[in-house]
């Protein structure tokens, strides 16, 4: 279900982004501005050697199976290099059932900074899944996005993830959020 492309740089910390896809993304919430804001980050990430994982859900049908326009990542995302990592999914966690591990202990990771859609399904599962692991996360709090649903507002589900998410820790690790303009991984050689 994977496929690496290229090789990735060595280091601690890695940019995760989750299913940026066409059709996953097609009514999101503020979608524009969450779109920029992750290009923001890979740009950051790009300057600062910093590996990055592009994760793709998909299904064997429909507007998400391998290679259909809504299985695409969205037209105003930028896109991989050579050197980036592709994770293709089938679950909401990209944990499972993939080489997200592998690829994230070959390159020493131990700090993962996550973004991408959808907040209360596949960034929220994997966020849970790489804390479960022991990484480190930092959700970028103004670069992942979702959609209104019957009972919650999108915005309301961002609120409320965060809140949740945050309470995560343990002695080793724990899930803290960091907006995109703050984002400035200084620390970077």
């Amino acid at each position: 279900m994977d496929n690496k492309k290229g090789g990735i740089f060595m280091g601690k910390e890695a940019l995760v982004i989750i299913d940026v896809q066409e059709a996953v993304v097609a009514n999101a919430y503020k979608r524009e501005e969450k779109i920029n804001n992750m290009n923001r980050a890979i740009h950051l990430a790009r300057e600062k050697q910093i590996p990055i994982v592009y994760v793709q859900h998909e299904y064997p049908e429909g507007p998400m199976k391998r290679g259909a326009e809504g299985w695409q990542l969205h037209s105003d995302l930028e896109k991989p290099l050579e050197q980036d990592a592709i994770i293709f999914k089938t679950v909401p966690n990209a944990f499972v059932h993939t080489s997200l591990k592998r690829t994230l202990d070959d390159i020493q990771a131990d700090h993962l900074f996550i973004c991408g859609a959808q907040t209360d399904y596949c960034v929220d599962c994997t966020s849970r899944g790489a804390f479960d692991f022991g990484y480190n996360v930092t959700l970028i709090s103004d670069a992942h996005t979702t959609c209104d649903n019957e009972h919650l507002t999108a915005q309301q589900i961002i609120d409320h993830t965060h809140h949740t998410l945050t309470n995560f820790w343990s002695e080793t690790n724990s899930i803290d959020l960091k907006s995109s303009g703050d984002l400035d991984w200084s620390f970077v050689k």
